[in-house]
């Protein structure tokens, strides 16, 4: 149990907080993950990876308390279908690009809260915790294709909404 604490806390709670945009939820959030994980470690079934099997605990509990608040959205609520992919990477920065990241990367946060709740829990597995489409279908208990369509939704919103911030040239998300 200490060696799954120590690789999973942080990543749990994170993926917790994002979620629920609120520390002391996502804390115990992230205290009732390990608390279900200890109580049914007796059914976990090797098949698969572990972390699937956690981070779906960790998305089962997070699910229950947003349906609580009333915040929880089935399905994204835009009907439009996205181009193409933005890659928000950087090479080692100078200092004066350090500040300029560290700006864009809390507009990027900004842009992720205000995704629809199951695209930004799609691209969170995806991109904060390099999970695979497969694993983040699994935990979300969705198709592959619907989880392809979120990941790909999220991107192209993100893109629009960080398109002014970023260079001229990239391109646009088309219907």
């Amino acid at each position: 149990m200490d060696e799954i604490l120590r690789r999973y806390r942080r990543p749990v709670y994170q993926y917790s907080h994002r979620l629920c945009r609120n520390a002391a939820e996502a804390e115990d959030v992230a205290q009732d993950v390990f608390l279900r994980v200890h109580l049914c470690r007796s059914t976990y079934v090797p098949s698969g990876r572990f972390s699937t099997w956690i981070f779906g605990i960790a998305h089962n509990l997070v699910m229950d308390r947003l349906r609580r608040r009333r915040w929880w959205a089935p399905w994204p609520k835009t009907d439009s279908d996205p181009g193409q992919d933005v890659e928000f990477r950087s090479p080692d920065p100078s200092p004066q690009d350090a500040v300029a990241g560290r700006e864009m990367s809390g507009l990027v946060q900004a842009c992720i809260q205000e995704l629809p709740l199951l695209q930004r829990e799609a691209l969170v597995l995806r991109e904060y915790h390099d999970m695979g489409y497969e694993d983040i279908a699994n935990v979300l208990q969705m198709s592959l294709g619907a989880v392809k369509t979120l990941i790909h939704r999220a991107r192209c919103a993100l893109k629009e909404k960080l398109l002014p911030y970023i260079e001229e040239g990239k391109g646009a998300c088309h219907e």
